[in-house]
This record gives structure tokens, sequence and C-alpha cells, in this order.
């Protein structure tokens, strides 16, 4: 009698959790029914619950920010200042001395300072300097090959800025998603927890299952909070970057496209680390110390001149009006100055381009690197897209179909649900660290298009 009656109590939760499940299971399965392209909405057949999460927003693309960060950012206008005032100095190294205009006044007699019909000469003159042949052309080349590195240092620097943008956008990105699919997971949570204290309530199940059912909801709202956080700092340093307020409105990031992460990476995989701003500035830095070089061998092989004319004016003498011609010249022969100021010119020649080949090793480096770091995010997320993600899947609609039949009880449909917003999660994170070693492989070849001094292109 009792076996017959635990056998009729145990058909009757069995009925009542095939009756409750269908209502769960309704919601449950528009999270696995299709799995949604990248950046296409679910179907619209089976809408995930939303009753919690935040209202829609219009979305923000990355080329939208770049555009307003190159335009707006304080860090990139003051680079580009410095290098324009470099750009603006440099002919003026290869200028000649201002030329000088003298006046000379002979043999005023002290008693009479005031009579100048006494004055033995007034002499009025003007001169000019020549610095030695060689000098100024060398020191003008040295100058705009200086120029030349403060324009390269600002294209690094917007190279700089684009990165971080992108790398900044990803974490904002990965956050978004989390966010939205934890609030998802959240309320259907929320769902079972409710069967549950309803079942318990009825006498059909233990109050055991529900709170195992409310521990993991807790710890989803947790999950929410800390995610959250993580969203509002992201959009805070896109707002510095931009050079906003760091709590201006920003709206939701758009989908991260896989194909335009890999079009972009098969464009940088071929591209030669010759076009990195800082290998060009190290080059430049080595022209400016050979010009230097060369000028200070030029000071100590030829001599200065000085040029110029003079007209006397004598009143005491028969001849009032005379003139002279005045010539001298450097003997830079006899100052050892010049040869230590060379040989020092030398060995900074040598120690540029010795930096020149620290960098080229230095950009070969972090090409491969980034090439390396690309291939295997490409491969992780194509195996959690292909692979991880449609067994969670399978697993989930499995657990599912049990727990109608009434052979699965909650807490193992909630592991499976747990699993499912797990290799989700995952296959977010496997998107944003793409989208970042894409990034990070355009910087390592200077090869993005955001870093042309042309600003970014539209949306």
């Amino acid at each position: 009698m009792i076996g017959f009656r635990k056998l009729a109590l145990s058909q009757r939760r069995a009925l009542s959790l095939s009756r409750s499940s269908t209502i769960i299971g309704i919601a449950l399965s528009s999270l696995v029914a299709t799995r949604p392209a990248i950046g296409q909405q679910p179907d619209a057949a089976s809408p995930p619950i939303r009753a919690t999460a935040p209202p829609a927003e219009p979305e923000v693309t990355l080329e939208a920010i770049l555009r307003v960060a190159l335009e707006k950012s304080p860090d990139l206008s003051e680079a580009k200042a410095r290098s324009q005032a470099a750009k603006e100095s440099a002919p003026a190294t290869s200028r000649l001395p201002d030329p000088e205009l003298e006046y000379q006044l002979w043999a005023q007699p002290i008693a009479r300072p005031l009579a100048l019909d006494e004055t033995q000469m007034h002499m009025f003159g003007l001169r000019q300097a020549f610095p030695a042949p060689g000098t100024l052309g060398n020191r003008g080349d040295a100058a705009t090959a200086k120029a030349d590195v403060a324009e390269q240092g600002y294209r690094a620097r917007r190279l700089d800025l684009v990165a971080r943008i992108e790398r900044a956008y990803a974490a904002y990105y990965l956050a978004d998603r989390e966010y939205r699919l934890h609030l998802e997971h959240a309320e259907l949570t929320q769902k079972v927890v409710d069967l549950e204290r309803a079942a318990y309530q009825a006498g059909r199940g233990t109050q055991q299952d529900v709170l195992r059912a409310g521990l993991e909801l807790s710890r989803l709202h947790n999950d929410v909070v800390a995610i959250q956080s993580d969203r509002e700092t992201a959009r805070g340093l896109l707002n510095t970057l931009m050079g906003r307020p760091v709590d201006a409105p920003l709206g939701s990031p758009a989908a991260i496209e896989v194909d335009a992460l890999r079009s972009r990476a098969r464009g940088s995989a071929r591209a030669s680390t010759e076009k990195r701003p800082e290998i060009a500035a190290a080059r430049s830095a080595v022209r400016a110390e050979e010009s230097e070089a060369s000028a200070s061998r030029a000071a100590g092989k030829w001599p200065s001149l000085m040029v110029g004319v003079q007209y006397m004016y004598m009143p005491t003498m028969a001849d009032t009006h005379n003139y002279g011609v005045m010539l001298s010249m450097s003997l830079p022969w006899f100052n050892p100055r010049y040869g230590e100021e060379t040989r020092a010119a030398e060995a900074r020649v040598t120690a540029e381009r010795s930096a020149l080949r620290s960098v080229q090793l230095a950009a070969d480096y972090q090409h491969y690197a980034a090439s390396q770091r690309f291939e295997a995010a490409r491969k992780t997320f194509a195996t959690i897209d292909a692979d991880l993600f449609p067994q969670a899947r399978r697993s989930f609609e499995a657990a599912q179909a049990n727990y109608r039949g009434g052979q699965l009880d909650s807490m193992a449909l909630l592991d499976a649900l747990r699993a499912l917003l797990d290799v989700r999660t995952e296959r977010e994170r496997a998107l944003a660290n793409l989208a970042l070693a894409a990034a990070d492989l355009e910087r390592a070849t200077g090869n993005s298009s955001y870093g042309r001094d042309h600003g970014a292109p539209g949306k």
C-alpha cells in the first residue's frame, strides 16, 4: 500500500513538472532555437525575455567614435602642433646670420663732447657674416630631418590613439554583450525559481530545490553588478579618448563583424613593418645626425668669412668723405673644438644607426607576435562558434526535453542553462579577443586606415 502511494505521488509530481515545464520551455527555447549570426537580431517568433533589460539605445559604431576622437583628442592636437612647429622652424637653420649695421665715433674731444664737427671721424658700416661653406646646407638638412622625426612621432601617437580606441571599444562591446546575456539568463532563472517555489508550496517539491535555484539566481545578479561596472568603465574610457565628459551618454556598441576583422588582418599580415612611423622616425634621426656630422666637418675644414663696407665722414680732414672695405676670416685649423665636435657627431650617427636596427628588429617581432595572437584568437573563436556552442545548445535542449518529461529536476536544468551561458559568454570574449588581436596586428604594421591624417571613414 505504501509503495502504491509513493508511485502515485511520483506520477503526480512528474505530471506537474511536465505541465510547468511547458511554461518555462517556451521562454528557454528562445535562447537555443537558432544561433543568430553576429550582429543579427534573434528570431522575432521567439524573442528573449527582456523585462529587466535596459531600454533600447541607438547603436554607436567604431568608425563614429574614431571620427570624433581623431578630431577632438587634445593629445593628438598637441602632437600635431609640435610637428607643425618643427616643420616651420626647419628653414630658419639654413639662413645666413643677420646683416649688421655699425656706427663708430672716432677721436671726439672729451672737453667738447657735443661738438661733432670737431670729431676726427664718423664711420658707418654694413657687414655680413658667411659661415663655412657646407655648414648652412647641412644644418638645414638636419633640421628638416628632425622635423620629419616630429611628424612621424605625431603619426605614431595617432596610431596609438586608434589602437587604444579599438581596444576600449572591444572591452565596451564585451561588457555590453555579457551584461545583456546575464540579464536574459537571470530572467529565465527567475522563472525556474518561481516554478520551484510554487511546487514547494503545493507540496510537490523540496525546500532545498528552492534554495539552490535562488542561489543560482543570486550568483547571476552578482555577476550583473560586476559586469555593469565594467561596462560603465569602458564607456567612460571611450568618452575620455573622444575628449568628452567621462559620463557623457554613449549608445550601445554595434556588432563586431568577423569577416571585416579577417579582411583587415589579411591586409596587415601581408604589409611590411617599413610603414611604421617609428622606423621612419629612426631613419630620419640617422639622416639628421649624418647632416650634423657633415656640418661639423665643413666648419673645421673651411673658414667662416665676414665681409663689410664702411663710409667714413672726417670733418677735420681735407678729404671729408671716405670709404673702407673689411674682410675677415676664421682660422678653424688652429681650434681643436671642430675635431671634437666632428667625432661626437660621428658617434651619434653610429648610435642612431644602431637605434634604427633595434627599432626594425622590435617591429618585426611585434608583427610576428601579433600575427600569432590573431591566428590563435581566430582558431579559438572558430572552435567555440562551430563546436562548443552547438554542443552546449544540444546539451541544454536534451536537458530541457528530460525536464519536460519529468526525468530531470530543475537544478539539472539550471546547470545546463549555466553551461550554455558560459559558452555564450566565452564566444563573445573570443570575438572581443579577435578584435583586439586585429587592432594589435594593424598597429604592428602601421597599416591602419584610421591612422592616416585624412580623417576616419564614414559610417
